[in-house]
């Protein structure tokens, strides 16, 4: 199977590739949302992924002893990531399934192991009347280039069928690092509906993120406003100044007497 794939065609693409993915708008490169925002210092996360890579070590500790010692490394180094890319799809066959259940009424078809939040997700789209516009639509900016997915943009029907932006996290806690990703996705220009069109991205009144715990789910608001999205601006020029560093060190070579410069 191959390991590349291109999602949506037109102006915005985004590609998948390996254990990652990436966006382009009229061919040129953008920056993913998330992958701007990783620029941001976050010690407890820095602890969890060392916390990851080592429980990797222990738990497959039989498994990791049968590779090369340089398949080891990989292995445990990736060990974080690869829980939060299966956080990810977790989080997606979960909302997938939850629309299922709430448009046929029967969860028979559900494996046991999501039984517990896809019943909560599917009771919570019956309680908040959720109404399900796109999911997993490619975005972008086009000025500021960068690019993202959005979980779900949806009326609810308790709040008068205002039209919101959601994001689906099946994690233990919701941080603030997520208003930035959603004020980013709010405030994009294009986005990519799964009919192939490209259309702007819609004016929303609410940001939300859907916290789907084991029996339950949370309606959690977001502040992702205006000055959020400049927050997040401030974040991305960070990351490309970063970026640029790669190119052009702040650091230099050592020099002799009579090399400087005056």
């Amino acid at each position: 199977m191959s390991t590349k794939a291109k999602v949506a065609t037109g102006r915005l693409v985004r590609r998948n590739y390996g254990r990652g993915h990436g966006y382009k708008l009229d061919g040129e490169k953008l920056v993913g949302v998330t992958t701007a925002i990783d620029v941001l210092s976050k010690p407890a996360l820095m602890n969890w992924y060392a916390e990851e890579a080592a429980k990797r070590a222990i738990d497959e500790w039989d498994e990791l002893a049968e590779l090369p010692i340089s398949k080891r490394l990989e292995r445990i180094r990736y060990g974080a990531r690869d829980k939060v890319k299966a956080a990810a799809l977790r989080g997606n066959e979960i909302h997938a399934l939850g629309q299922q259940v709430a448009d046929s009424g029967s969860a028979e078809h559900v494996p046991d192991e999501h039984r517990g939040p896809v019943e909560a997700y599917a009771r919570w789209l019956d309680k908040w009347q959720v109404e399900t516009l796109a999911t997993e639509t490619p975005l972008a900016h086009t000025k500021h280039k960068y690019g993202g997915t959005a979980d779900l943009w949806a009326t609810v029907g308790k709040l008068g069928g205002a039209l919101c932006l959601l994001d689906i996290k099946t994690g233990k806690g919701v941080y603030d690092e997520t208003g930035l990703q959603l004020a980013a996705y709010r405030y994009s220009d294009l986005i990519h509906l799964g009919d192939g069109n490209e259309v702007a991205t819609p004016e929303v009144e609410h940001v939300f993120v859907a916290h789907v715990l084991p029996d339950d789910v949370r309606m959690v608001q977001v502040t992702a406003d205006e000055r959020v999205f400049r927050d997040f601006l401030y974040v991305l020029q960070v990351y490309r100044s970063r970026e640029s560093w790669k190119e052009w060190p702040l650091v230099g070579s050592a020099v002799q007497p009579g090399e400087v410069e005056l």
